[in-house]
């Protein structure tokens, strides 16, 4: 199958799906105590708006691979740009697969130490990481063709147990959380989805980048779902004491013809799915950039590869608590600022720089 739009726009969307409804509701549980219809319309409008510039400057290239622009003298790029987007996949990797190893065990293997759970993602994930990235699409196409029906029922029985009283007050008391952590970092939270957008192969023209931004736009009323079905249904008071407010939610729906014991166990697994391609997605995007860095073959990059993933399991299983993830997420929040602005420089340095070749 050859790689177009829909295979592009399939992968996008379940990777901003696995996000969303594992790690969001507890972001904005922690900005605000009311009124967090405001953080979700903020959040939504600038993540837009920072993709709608991000494919705009894409669209100008003749090439969809930044890759092939960089220069023969490359070391200035690579330590103001490639470097940082390295260090910034390899830091999101450590606490992604953390992250959900905490999951896999707060709803599947309680009894299953963390750095196996983490071994079973990360040696999957390097797996579709050494493969191509028109293999990574048609994993994501599979998948979500036999999800499909799984989200499609999960977004109907979201507000099954909602209690509308709890979506008020509305208004926000302040503005204070603008310029506070929790805010910041939700706004960033989904940044690594669309890293790949600047890493696709073949030429500029097989691509539609304006179909990508205005499907992307289902994405708003996604956010709400995953922010607000929490709330409804425990209150603001119960819903922040949760680790995954949005699997807790689930757990209280059950559908008798479920072939899984509740409805929680068949999401569950659908985000683990997700997320295992979303993984792959990163670690292939990390070995081009050092195949790119160090001019080395395929062969030497996947070597290169399968070293830092064992790095980056052992740094993993180092962190022991789950306060201990959240705080490596903000650690992360500074490299992310400056992951998307290079990136965004040098988009448009590349485009500025074709304009004036013509």
């Amino acid at each position: 199958m050859k790689i177009n739009n829909l295979l592009v726009i399939t992968y996008f969307l379940i990777v901003n799906i696995g996000l969303m409804f594992l790690l969001y509701p507890t972001l904005i549980l922690d900005t605000v105590e009311n009124g967090h219809w405001l953080v979700v319309l903020l959040h939504g409008f600038s993540y837009m708006v920072l993709l709608g510039v991000f494919l705009y400057g894409m669209s100008k290239l003749k090439q969809p691979n930044i890759l092939e622009y960089v220069p023969k003298n490359r070391w200035i790029v690579s330590i103001l740009v490639l470097v940082p987007i390295s260090l910034f996949i390899i830091g999101t990797v450590i606490t992604a697969i953390r992250t959900y190893a905490e999951f896999t065990t707060v709803l599947f293997l309680n009894q299953t130490p963390f750095l196996f759970v983490m071994l079973l993602f990360i040696i999957a994930a390097t797996y579709i990481g050494l493969g191509s990235i028109g293999s990574i699409f048609r994993t994501s196409f599979l998948i979500i063709a036999t999800s499909s029906l799984i989200i499609v029922v999960i977004f109907f029985l979201s507000f099954f147990n909602a209690e509308w009283y709890y979506f008020f007050p509305a208004k926000v008391s302040s503005f204070d959380f603008l310029i506070q952590t929790p805010f910041i970092t939700g706004f960033l939270i989904l940044t690594p989805t669309f890293l790949f957008l600047a890493f696709l192969p073949k030429r500029r023209g097989d691509y539609n980048f304006k179909t990508i931004f205005w499907s992307s736009m289902i994405l708003i009323p996604i956010i709400f779902v995953s922010a607000y079905s929490p709330i409804l249904v425990f209150g603001y008071e119960v819903a922040k004491n949760f680790t995954f407010p949005y699997i807790e939610m689930l757990a209280t729906v059950d559908i008798e013809w479920s072939i899984f014991e509740t409805l929680t166990s068949l999401f569950g697994l659908s985000l683990l799915l997700y997320a295992t391609v979303f993984l792959g997605m990163l670690l292939h995007i990390l070995r081009l950039l050092y195949q790119t860095m160090f001019r080395t073959s395929n062969i030497h990059a996947s070597i290169a590869l399968i070293i830092i993933v064992i790095i980056i399991t052992m740094t993993a299983n180092m962190i022991s608590t789950w306060e201990q993830v959240q705080s490596h997420v903000l650690w992360l929040t500074p490299l992310r600022f400056y992951t998307i602005i290079s990136l965004l420089v040098f988009i448009f340095w590349i485009g500025r720089r074709q304009k004036h070749e013509i």
